[in-house]
């Protein structure tokens, strides 16, 4: 029964999600003269943000004496938002990987550990600097977006409006199934132990048990394990997610009333010196 149970966890948190490398933009043989490769690396969910290198590589068209270096200046440049990042690529050295931090939208830590979040790119490459508003030349590019980070998963798509020289792009992301059956799993815990602490405080007290003195020992224990037990959840949510709320809160209040239940029992009939 048990491995039934755990079968059908697996089936509804997807434990075993693979992450993809993605292809958008300029897809075709030949077509594409730059390649670039935007890689998550971290996620801060508390303060809505993503990690990306971006990484560009130019095609056999514009190859200058190094293999990974352009023949003549390029401008890379990521949007997302109102907020825009350029790379220059001189000509003839090679691109360096570059970090940006992308704003994600339509989330909130507070929903750990279901969480989710969005957030949209617009990935450009122009042929040496721009010239004003209308004049610039875009290259057509192949933007490839590997959807998977620590925690999470990402599922990326192309906006309407796309095209080979605009790669227009959609990041879809949200815990990982393991993260959140994981969370889920020590929450479940949490309750268990905070029913047990009370179901042993409200023994004593009406008198159905006595109130041995090792059970002192076992409702203290109770009450430091919780802590411990809250802080050790994957992701490192902050204190005071709804979660906390509705479980972690009162299963310490359960913990620490039951304690107080038992040694007033204690104290008052059990066995004296």
């Amino acid at each position: 029964m048990t491995g039934v149970g755990y079968m059908a966890l697996v089936r509804v948190f997807p434990i075993s999600e693979t992450p993809l490398d993605q292809q958008f933009g300029a897809t075709g043989t030949g077509e594409a003269l730059v390649r670039i490769s935007v890689q998550p690396i971290s996620i801060d969910a508390l303060n809505s943000v993503m990690q990306v290198r971006v990484t560009l590589a130019p095609g056999a068209a514009l190859r200058g004496e190094l293999v990974s270096a352009p023949h003549q200046d390029l401008l890379l440049v990521i949007s997302h938002g109102q907020t825009a990042h350029e790379t220059k690529i001189p000509a003839n050295e090679p691109a360096s990987p570059t970090t940006i931090e992308v704003d994600l939208k339509g989330g909130d830590v507070a929903d750990y550990p279901f969480d989710s979040y969005r957030t949209d790119l617009r990935v450009q490459c122009f042929e040496k600097v721009p010239p004003p508003a209308g004049e610039a030349k875009r290259l057509p590019a192949q933007v490839n977006v590997w959807e998977a980070v620590l925690g999470f998963h990402l599922h990326a798509a192309e906006q309407p409006g796309s095209s080979p020289d605009q790669v227009r792009l959609s990041l879809e992301v949200h815990r990982g199934g393991a993260f959140t059956l994981f969370a889920l799993a020590a929450y479940g815990a949490m309750a268990v132990l905070g029913c047990c602490a009370l179901t042993i405080g409200i023994l004593a007290f009406t008198g159905v048990r006595r109130p041995d003195p090792p059970l002192i020992g076992a409702l203290g224990a109770i009450v430091f394990a919780l802590p411990a037990l809250r802080n050790e959840l994957p992701g490192a949510p902050p204190l005071g997610v709804r979660a906390d709320m509705f479980v972690f809160l009162w299963t310490v209040l359960a913990a620490v009333i039951a304690l107080g239940l038992l040694v007033s029992t204690w104290a008052r009939a059990g066995p004296r010196p």
